[in-house]
């Protein structure tokens, strides 16, 4: 049988897997009301090819994987139900690009919208984001994934409506990319 956790540190590295109890309990909750579970490994990639990888080994091996973002959800989104991998995108927060004259921005999966902002406030005044009624650690695709509403959303619809494209790791490992 393989060795889970010797796997995930080949990919992430030793500092970015853990199994320890501590860590544990905080990834089996959320602020919300829902059952705690615990996950199994919780590991935290910095690359999508790491959690192609990732999610590659989990496929093969039959282990349910739970993605998070910022952990504010309050309905289980990011509890595991038994045992599994929980992704933290916590490493992945960059802001690739931003394209003033087209008005968008690339950005990785665990990005929040606090640190969105921060940037374009900072380096771009003239644009601004649909901000969510959450706390500014909530990432961007967290919020795109609930359907999420922002202070942009009369105007423009609903945040995942204002989403031209996503790079996404599929079940089987493929990357796919849809959209511009």
């Amino acid at each position: 049988m393989i060795d889970i956790y010797k796997s995930l540190v080949e990919i992430v590295g030793d500092e970015h897997v853990s199994t320890g109890k501590e860590e544990l309990y905080f990834y089996a909750r959320d602020p919300g009301l829902m059952p705690a579970h615990e996950p199994d490994y919780v590991v935290a990639p910095e690359t999508t090819e790491e959690v192609q990888k990732i999610v590659k080994l989990a496929n093969k091996e039959k282990i349910p994987i739970v993605p998070m973002g910022a952990g504010m959800s309050l309905t289980g989104l990011i509890i595991p139900l038994k045992g599994g991998i929980v992704i933290d995108m916590k490493r992945m927060r960059r802001i690739l690009e931003v394209n003033e004259k087209a008005r968008y921005a690339i950005v990785e999966g665990g990005t929040s919208q606090g640190a969105l902002k921060a940037y374009l406030d900072r380096n771009y005044p003239n644009l601004r984001h649909s901000i969510p009624d959450a706390p500014p650690t909530v990432t961007i695709a967290a919020n795109v994934a609930i359907h999420g509403q922002g202070r942009l959303t009369q105007m423009y619809g609903f945040n995942s409506d204002m989403v031209s494209g996503l790079e996404v790791v599929l079940p089987t490992g493929e990357i796919a990319k849809i959209g511009s």
